[in-house]
């Protein structure tokens, strides 16, 4: 009787210590939650600017080079995944908009907020496949 008493015990931590290791490897790393926890914050300061309406080229740059070299760090935080080729291509489409928003200084808040709007877009296309 005792045996069968351990050998329950056994199987029921051995249950619970596998769904523990299982859960663990499913959450990844931290590095892909860094990536877009940085982004997020950064996206975050950019809206706060042009709401203050200081959206002069100069105070928008450091925030918009954060988010070039975060774009660089895309594929690495995230691939694979179940489709690399789409997930690639909104990665190229996020860069782009980047680097439009950093080629041109904006004219005034409404531009600024437009270039804004044109990375969240990519974002948001992404997450709406990928993010589920």
């Amino acid at each position: 009787m005792r045996s069968v008493v351990t050998l329950i015990i056994g199987l029921f931590v051995g249950a619970l210590l596998t769904v523990i290791a299982l859960n663990s490897l499913k959450k990844g790393t931290a590095y892909p939650n860094g990536v877009m926890a940085v982004m997020a914050a950064q996206m975050g300061q950019l809206d706060g600017r042009i709401k203050a309406k200081a959206c002069a080229g100069p105070d928008l740059e450091a925030n918009l080079g954060t988010l070039v070299a975060l774009g660089n760090d895309l594929e690495p935080a995230f691939l694979p995944t179940p489709d690399d080729e789409a997930f690639s291509k909104y990665a190229s489409d996020y860069r782009a908009a980047v680097d439009a928003a950093l080629a041109t200084a904006p004219a005034d808040c409404d531009a600024a907020a437009k270039s804004l709007n044109a990375i969240s877009a990519t974002c948001k296309a992404c997450h709406q496949q990928f993010k589920s």
